[in-house]
């Protein structure tokens, strides 16, 4: 054997290794690519659970429940957002059993009332409400502040006589 196979074979040799080691190392990245992934989505949950913003809701109504004040107190994330405000906008939504679509006996109320018709007990009487009470304008608050909603008893739907009357309290 010359030197020239000799060195051919060694050189064909560590061809043979490099190549093995880089099958051994596109391995490892794959396999770490994997095992990083759990670590990736625990630390996006974690992420996502420290900027969700937490609000603090309290109503207080006065004794004869004609009148309501809802509290709104804007509590976090103590993080990045801590020294800005956000835009909150505040509604009542629509828990109606039936939505308006159900069955329509004659002299009954419509079922465009029924959809429109707030089904909780409050709507709002603030300023910059829409017309039926259900949403009050966007306005900015930044953590620590705290906001407030008048409101005012709803009606209750009268299916008998097919109007809307108001809620009765006890």
């Amino acid at each position: 054997m010359t030197t020239t196979d000799t060195i051919a074979a060694l050189a064909l040799v560590a061809a043979i290794v490099a190549a093995v080691a880089a099958v051994g190392s596109w391995k490892a990245a794959h396999n770490s690519d994997k095992a990083a992934e759990p670590v990736s989505r625990i630390e996006q949950q974690r992420l996502h659970t420290d900027l969700t913003p937490h609000f603090r809701c309290t109503i207080m109504a006065n004794e004869a429940c004609s009148t309501a004040m809802l509290r709104l107190h804007f509590e976090g994330p103590p993080g990045p957002l801590s020294h800005d405000a956000i835009e909150i906008t505040v509604s009542v939504r629509n828990d109606s059993p039936h939505g308006g679509g159900g069955v329509q006996l004659a002299g009954s109320v419509t079922p465009e009332a029924v959809r429109a018709h707030i089904w909780g007990p409050w709507k709002f009487s603030a300023d910059r409400r829409d017309e039926t009470g259900r949403r009050v304008a966007a306005q900015q608050l930044a953590v620590g502040e705290w906001t407030r909603y008048a409101l005012t008893p709803t009606a209750v739907v009268d299916q008998r006589h097919g109007r809307l009357a108001p809620r009765l309290r006890k």
